[in-house]
């Protein structure tokens, strides 16, 4: 476990920016079909980067396999709509 002092030292590797925990949506894409994963992250205040905690990319590319494989158990929030002609 990460101590609150070892967090303030953490520094982004792209910008030496500050980093903090936090919750962030990732998408995991399969051709048409998009799913919005909820994740811990480390994400940097300056840039954006992300680094994630051991797992967490493993569980995403387990959920695009079985997102292919139609083995989910998925709720609707939306739809997407492509443009054919203006």
């Amino acid at each position: 476990m990460v101590s609150l002092q070892e967090e303030k030292d953490m520094t982004c590797v792209i910008c030496a920016g500050e980093i903090r925990k936090k919750k962030v949506f990732e998408e995991v894409k399969d051709k048409n079909n998009h799913l919005l994963v909820k994740v811990d992250a480390e994400v940097c205040l300056n840039c954006g980067e992300r680094y994630y905690p051991s797992g967490v990319v493993d569980k995403l590319i387990s959920l695009k396999e079985s997102l292919r494989k139609r083995n989910l158990k998925l709720h609707e929030i939306g739809k997407v709509y492509e443009l054919l002609k203006q």
